[in-house]
């Protein structure tokens, strides 16, 4: 078997037959021949692979005459059909075109950063593709001087190269070709050319030119490879040359392949697996996933996880047959040796970066060009361009599931669409540069656990991450829950959440945590080996999960109950319980212990855009009552426990009976107790302690126990929790068959409110009351830019901001030295921003800055410089 060493660990050589079929057909393209051979003018096509460090690019580079080798039999069926360039047609091409591949082909391989010294780039790559194919010659000194003597003609100098060697063929492939970006490739005259303003795509376009005139010489097979910022771009830079860039597509691993990688690793000469599993060689199911999982399939990270256990297991011989949950944790504890990715993030690149993590979550499938939002300044517009920027690998797929099914095993020339990769093991080292910022830290701590949750592809998993992201950014930002308006009048509404006072210093940091799923309370006893919420399972549950305050999501896929959980302590002595009766609005103090505080435990079920369904009727919630209320009422004795119970149903749709319930577009609180549907199908309420039954009735519909509360929430209490915008949004994102940047564009919308939450301090809804006013429920101050006074929401009083209290504050260096704009920009804002002290700027708002004309792009970097300004 082919292998090769990297780090005391030899490995397999996995391979990468559709790789090498794209090279072959690329190289096929770039040529029309007739009968004999011949070759006729045709433009020459390039596979370049532009993909992150780690895919595999100069492995498979480098061995491409191996893996000729490896496929010989699938590449002497294919070149059967109708051969190479330059071989004749007839009896026997496929066998006579593997031969040129294997006997008659001068393998050359480049590396920029190792670029020789010159004036003309043009004149230094033909001395050093000449040199290096020599090299390989026992009279390689004699040949050279031949070959150098013709440099002057590319046509003499590439047909002398060929019959110096005696070769049919030049495989030429050339690696690090970013290294173009960098200062050392200035000193090449030819490739300084002033073409465009930007020298990056200057020198692309230069160095395309430059190429072009080997590969129009008969015959050349060249790849590219390196990573770049630029991979679309420098494809449009092709298009001035007579060049033209044939994607290469080096994929991840999958599962199966880390499997087999990992089956046929030695270390020391043994098979790691005996190393790591000395009782059991075969290895583990569970072990292989965990090695997928963590590496995102990336070759680099694969061998260097594989590594690092074994020089573990060398120095500490305890370390072998650990548990599947030890060997988790210690594969967990293996850093990154290489981290390609944004050292300091602007307000902009964390949205941008978070908006791709939930697109690789998702699983969206991207268009190789597609542009993203227009463009996004300073950063390449192409997609792909960006997923390099941010350190995104990308797996080939086709445009849907349907395609995928159909495809043929090796029908690459039309495979246009990604989806994005990004190794938790690098996820893991980075996010703690940002863990105080709450939208980023949700969606690394989502992302660190997406293996063990629901399918991706599914409606209802994407809007449950969707509404959880919004629900828990909004919760560090709230002071009650009441500000959310899915909460309405329920038990809950008046609770203060104690997360809110202190933006990056929370003391109870509400990020989601990671459960058991539910499964059916008729599943029976509960077992040992997996965790579940039946009957039997929920007060222990509740001890070791839900001890503490937060938000926690389910992630097994057999999940029959909730799609988040919520636990919150009410920090008062009593709290309000909202009575059903003539107005919903009516408030009563429920009976409480003053010497405990009182726990609620809220399952939230999320029934959104269910397209073949109905919308949610009564029938569906009494079987989510089932699902959550009455086994938990059941088991923890609630309240002996001083624990109440609130069902909070959510859905875009209603069936008209549960819609007629809903007043003045209110929420729909159902209080312990027994409801009834009477013979006009009309919900009729009694108590749950009264021994007569109410008249004409036909059937009871609903049984909610003591200390419990179902609310289902109104269409309009979750366009408001939503926002109008995102809530029209998302109903195209869970069409039929979305496009990319249909679905995308409200994940980044939603994210950036986020970040402005975060800037801006405020509880992000503003909601109608009953008496019709808008009113803005806020625990801090926020700033009148016109009238230049502070003003406390939190009582009567009005606190005038003081001018003479300190200097005014320099907006003029501020917003071009610190937050980057143009000047032309900061001139406009100038004459808009009054003369502040800098002990008032921490007041000032997104809002504020939105008023007086401030752009919304530039508003979150204002803000987000100003936290720096306003704590000093």
């Amino acid at each position: 078997m082919d292998v090769f060493s990297f780090k005391g660990v030899k490995h397999p050589l996995v391979n990468r037959e559709s790789a090498l079929l794209q090279v072959i057909e690329a190289f096929q393209a770039s040529h029309l021949c007739d009968e004999q051979g011949f070759s006729g003018v045709q433009r020459p096509h390039v596979s370049i692979a532009p993909q992150m460090y780690g895919s595999g690019k100069s492995t498979f580079g480098q061995n491409f005459q191996t893996f000729v080798s490896m496929n010989k039999e699938f590449l002497l069926h294919y070149l059967g059909k109708m051969g190479l360039p330059g071989i004749a047609k007839g009896d026997n091409i496929g066998e006579r075109s593997l031969d040129a591949l294997l006997n008659e082909t001068l393998y050359v391989v480049l590396n920029l950063l190792d670029v020789p010294d010159g004036n003309r780039f043009r004149t230094t790559l033909f001395e050093w593709i000449s040199k290096e194919a020599l090299a390989q010659f026992p009279n390689g000194a004699d040949l050279l001087s031949q070959v150098l003597s013709c440099i002057g003609s590319p046509e003499e100098w590439f047909q002398k190269l060929l019959q110096v060697t005696k070769k049919r063929y030049l495989y030429l492939f050339i690696d690090e070709i970013e290294a173009l970006e960098g200062d050392k490739f200035t000193m090449f005259k030819d490739l300084m050319v002033t073409r465009r303003a930007n020298r990056v795509h200057n020198v692309y376009c230069s160095f395309f030119g430059v190429l072009s005139t080997i590969l129009t010489q008969p015959f050349v097979i060249c790849v590219l490879a390196g990573r770049s910022d630029a991979v679309e771009t420098s494809q449009r830079d092709t298009l001035t040359s007579p060049v033209m860039l044939s994607f290469l597509r080096l994929d991840p691993f999958s599962e199966a392949t880390v499997k087999y990688f990992i089956q046929n690793t030695t270390y020391d000469n043994e098979p790691i697996l005996k190393i790591l599993f000395p009782s059991h060689p075969e290895g583990h199911d569970w072990f292989f996933k965990q090695v997928y999982d963590y590496t995102g399939g990336v070759p680099y990270y694969v061998v260097h996880v594989l590594n690092e256990l074994g020089k573990k297991c060398e120095s500490w011989n305890s370390f072998c047959d650990l548990s599947e949950d030890e060997m988790k944790e210690k594969m967990e504890k293996i850093a990154p040796n290489l981290v390609v990715t944004l050292s300091r993030m602007t307000p902009e690149s964390m949205i941008v970066f978070s908006s791709m993590l939930l697109a690789s979550i998702f699983e969206f499938r991207i268009p190789k060009r597609e542009i993203l939002f227009g463009g996004l300044g300073s950063y390449p517009e192409y997609v792909l361009d960006i997923a390099n920027h941010f350190g995104f690998y990308y797996v080939s797929c086709s445009r849907n599931e349907q395609d995928e099914a159909s495809r043929t095993p090796f029908g690459f020339r039309n495979e246009t669409f990604f989806k994005l990769v990004f190794p938790k093991i690098v996820l893991k080292h980075i996010q703690s540069r940002y863990w105080n910022i709450p939208p980023f830290r949700f969606v690394c701590s989502l992302f660190s656990s997406i293996s063990r949750l629901d399918s991706p592809s599914s409606r209802g998993f994407k809007f449950e991450i969707i509404f959880t992201l919004i629900l828990y950014v909004r919760w560090c930002f709230c002071s009650k829950l009441g500000e959310l308006s899915i909460f309405r009048h329920s038990f809950v509404e008046h609770i203060s959440i104690e997360s809110a006072k202190i933006i990056g210093s929370l003391k109870v940091d509400p990020i989601p945590n990671y459960v058991p799923a539910f499964s059916s309370p008729m599943s029976g006893i509960h077992s040992a080996n997996e965790e579940t919420y039946n009957v039997n399972a929920w007060k222990p549950f509740f001890e070791k999960y839900l001890s503490k305050d937060g938000i926690f999501i389910p992630i097994r896929q057999d999940s029959n109950g909730p799609d988040v959980l919520i636990r919150v302590t009410d920090m008062k002595d009593n709290s309000l319980l909202a009575i059903q009766g003539e107005s919903s609005s009516e408030q009563t103090p429920m009976e409480t212990e003053t010497t405990k505080k009182r726990v609620y435990l809220i399952g939230i079920a999320l029934k959104c855009f269910q397209l073949s369904s109905s919308g949610v009727g009564r029938s569906m919630i009494k079987a989510e009552v089932a699902k959550f209320l009455h086994p938990v009422a059941s088991q923890l004795e609630l309240e002996q426990n001083n624990l109440t119970a609130i069902q909070l149903i959510v859905s875009d749709k209603y069936t008209e009976d549960v819609s007629k319930q809903f007043r003045n577009n209110q929420n729909w609180i159902l209080n312990s107790g027994v409801y009834y549907e009477d013979n006009t199908n009309n919900i009729v309420y009694s108590s749950i302690t009264s021994e007569i039954q109410p008249q004409n009735i036909r059937k009871e519909w609903l049984c909610i126990p003591p200390h419990c509360q179902v609310v289902v929430c109104s269409t309009t209490s979750l366009q408001t929790f939503l926002g109008r915008k995102a809530s029209e949004e998302l109903e195209r994102v869970f069409a039929d068959n979305p496009g990319w940047l249909e679905q995308l564009k409200p994940l980044y919308d939603l994210l950036s409110n986020s970040f402005v939450d975060l800037l801006g301090r405020i509880p992000y809804e503003e909601y109608e009351r009953n008496s019709g006013r808008m009113e803005r429920r806020s625990t801090r101050p926020s700033m009148d830019m016109n009238m230049m006074q502070v003003e406390e929401t939190r009582g009567e009083e009005n606190v005038a901001a003081s001018s003479c209290a300190d200097s005014s504050f320099d907006w003029n260096t501020f917003l071009l030295h610190q937050v980057g704009l143009d000047e032309n920009r900061v001139h406009t804002y100038i004459s808009k921003l009054p003369r502040l002290p800098v002990s008032v700027l921490k007041y000032i708002t997104f809002q504020d800055l939105k008023q007086i004309g401030i752009n919304d792009e530039d508003i979150v970097k204002i803000l987000f410089r100003l936290q720096g300004v306003s704590t000093k």
